[in-house]
């Protein structure tokens, strides 16, 4: 040793190590007679949680004259213990303000460090630390700053671990330091997060500030040879970690689908690659060279190409070549070595796909790539989404995050998919709804290779939701339909401003039921809607005048039978909207000379509607006031008149006739109405 160390607390460095362990036990049997601690050592408090290890770390001083490193001349650093040997180690660049860091570690801020253990040297200290711990250790040094934000800065990233077994003393929580990316350390108190800024004071804001992990994500570290130390915490002020929170709240699901893949020829020499001229699959503007020589076209299929398809060559100068970082993504390989990673909190899970034990994670964003290279893949493991872009990194970045890629297929695009939901539906899908169609076009258009085909198997799938209460009622949907079908109606500008009616509903029920192949593959909404907005309907308003001009609907103080009877206004309805119908051009003045006729047909009883001649004459009586209420003989003189063609057949001729003559029979030549 090149320097001397002084003072008494050192022995726990050395044949102090067995008082190491029966301290971190908590003063099991048979451990307390083997090392007694010295009468003015402090005894540890045995209430303090088991998160925290009791008098596994100790401060030692160094002395350094020449200020290296920025440092003050005489250095506080905290040694962390795993096994009783030295871990770890900190030392703490705050000049005079090093009392808050020391809290950090579970110690009193106000502690002497004359008491402590001091090297003449750093050189000294490290060489009997290594020496204890049987090799070097990492030696970190830890910093203050009035910003908290720049304190905060010396972590990369904070880690609860969510299904711990406490009962084999398994840690909770785990840190990344920004200058150690390559090793990972399990925590045992909460002081040391406050004190950097991490966490709030009394740590409440934990859970927020922390990344869910899980036994899986310690597995991917350990097979990046990422080292695990401890940073443990002197029970003197030590704080308990809160217990992790073992549910995973559910995240919003990935968005999927995107469907700007290209597929071309290129020649270059790939890494790794043999062939001459190689498949190169461009998909967000990354480019991916197909491995598979000459049994590339399963893979050309997964990915929505036809195999048999000619493709472009793409020169190596070109824009799209030179722009998709070639080289710089994990290859597409038929012979692939792949594991996969499953979100545990989502729903759909999503999943990415590390390809030969690359640094990258993919995420197929369309099924059947993702299936055709989860075949024969072990089973995939599940993680928390939030862990995902942390489960690789570069031991030699100082903050690296997993490269995530994306890679879709050739296919409709997003946007497609939302055209066919809205079809069907008469809205935009969320992004649960655009993975469900996507899906069902996937699973069509692998079992048919047909886009069409594909496009109308979809849209009926949704349809069928429709119809089996599984998704918006049906009523929904015909609201829509209609709706926006008259108010862009171009012949009927915002035709009722956009109300439905119950009899438009009911009418494009049974026209849905009597045409479903046609009505379910064409789009329910668009099927519905084209028809509303291709037809030439008159008004509500219009049709009820038209009724009350030649029946006396809304002319008469009383209630004269239903008018107009629903089952009137229904067959309308079916007439409007007839495909045949649609140039008809209905007005107010073409149904009343329809009604007009309908009235002529029903003066003869033998047509069976000569109830609708009684009704309006029993109207007419009602307003004139006179005693001709259910006269039959007043109704057959009224059905004479009209069957005749001495007046019109609308209410105002008939009601002319009941006022102006008290007994039938007397001339109706000046009743004649018509519209002017």
């Amino acid at each position: 040793m090149t320097g001397k160390s002084h003072h008494r607390t050192h022995r726990l460095l050395g044949g102090g190590g067995l008082l190491l362990t029966c301290w971190a036990l908590g003063w099991v049997s048979g451990c307390a007679s083997e090392v007694q601690p010295e009468a003015n050592d402090a005894v540890m408090d045995t209430s303090a949680s088991a998160t925290i290890a009791a008098n596994v770390t100790e401060v030692v001083v160094y002395d350094n004259p020449d200020l290296a490193d920025d440092l003050p001349r005489e250095v506080p650093v905290v040694v962390s213990f795993k096994n009783n040997k030295p871990n770890v180690v900190f030392q703490i660049g705050c000049g005079s303000n090093y009392g808050p860091l020391l809290e950090g570690f579970g110690y009193p801020r106000t502690l002497d460090l004359n008491q402590t253990a001091f090297y003449d040297s750093f050189d000294a200290m490290q060489m009997q630390l290594e020496r204890d711990a049987g090799g070097p250790i990492p030696i970190h040094t830890l910093r203050c700053d009035a910003d908290p934000n720049v304190t905060r800065q010396q972590i990369f990233q904070v880690y609860r671990r969510v299904d711990a077994d406490l009962g084999r003393g398994e840690a909770e929580y785990y840190l990344r330091l920004r200058d150690d990316p390559g090793t990972i350390y399990s925590v045992a108190c909460s002081n040391l997060l406050s004190a950097l800024s991490w966490t709030k004071a009394d740590g409440s804001n934990l859970e927020q500030v922390s990344i869910p992990i899980n036994r899986a994500v310690l597995d991917v570290w350990k097979a990046q040879e990422i080292t695990e130390r401890e940073i443990n915490c002197h029970s003197s002020t030590g704080k308990a970690l809160p217990r992790a929170r073992r549910d995973l709240p559910q995240q919003s699901s990935e968005k999927s689908y995107t469907a700007e893949a290209e597929l071309y020829l290129v020649r270059y020499p790939f890494t790794g690659i043999k062939t001459r001229v190689t498949p190169y699959l461009i998909a967000g503007g990354k480019g991916y060279a197909i491995d598979c020589g000459s049994n590339a076209d399963m893979m050309k299929q997964a990915f929505g190409f036809d195999p048999a398809a000619t493709l472009e060559e793409l020169s190596t100068s070109d824009p799209r070549f030179t722009a998709s970082d070639p080289d710089r993504q994990p290859h597409l390989a038929c012979d692939r070595s792949v594991e996969i990673f499953q979100t545990a909190d989502q729903s759909p899970s999503a999943r990415y796909f590390q390809l030969d034990g690359g640094q990258s994670l993919v995420r197929f964003t369309c099924p059947r790539a993702a299936n055709f290279f989860a075949e024969g893949a072990p089973s995939a493991k599940s993680v928390p989404r939030a862990a995902v872009p942390y489960l690789f990194v570069d031991p030699n970045a100082p903050a690296s995050r997993t490269r995530m890629l994306e890679v879709g297929c050739w296919g409709p695009g997003r946007a497609r998919l939302a055209q066919l939901f809205f079809w069907v539906l008469g809205r935009e899908p969320n992004d649960a709804e655009l993975e469900t169609t996507t899906s069902i076009y996937e699973d069509r258009h692998s079992s048919t290779g047909d886009a069409t085909k594909a496009e109308a198997d979809t849209m009926a799938s949704l349809a069928f939701a429709v119809v089996a209460g599984l998704t918006d009622p049906l009523d929904d949907v015909l609201g829509r339909a209609v709706g926006n079908g008259k108010k862009s109606n171009p012949r009927r500008t915002n035709l009722d401003g956009g109300r439905v009616f119950g009899e438009e509903r009911t009418y494009f029920t049974n026209e849905i039921n009597a045409n479903a192949d046609q009505a379910t593959r064409y789009g329910l909404y668009r099927w519905v809607n084209e028809r509303v907005a291709n037809a030439t309907p008159p008004s509500r308003d219009d049709l009820n005048a038209s009724y009350d001009w030649a029946f006396g609907c809304k002319q008469t103080p009383v209630t004269v039978g239903a008018c107009p009877a629903p089952e009137g206004v229904a067959w309308w309805i079916s007439e409007f909207y007839k495909p045949a119908n649609k140039d008809k051009n209905y007005t107010r003045r073409s149904l009343e000379a329809e009604h007009a006729s309908y009235l002529k047909k029903c003066s003869d009883r033998a047509n069976g509607c000569f109830y609708e001649i009684e009704n309006a004459t029993s109207r007419a009586c009602h307003r004139s006031g006179r005693a001709c209420v259910g006269d039959a003989g007043w109704a057959d003189y009224i059905a004479a008149m009209i069957r005749d063609g001495r007046i019109p057949g609308n209410y105002a001729s008939i009601i002319c006739l009941v006022e102006t003559n008290r007994n039938p029979g007397a001339d109706a030549s000046s009743c004649r109405r018509e519209r002017g």
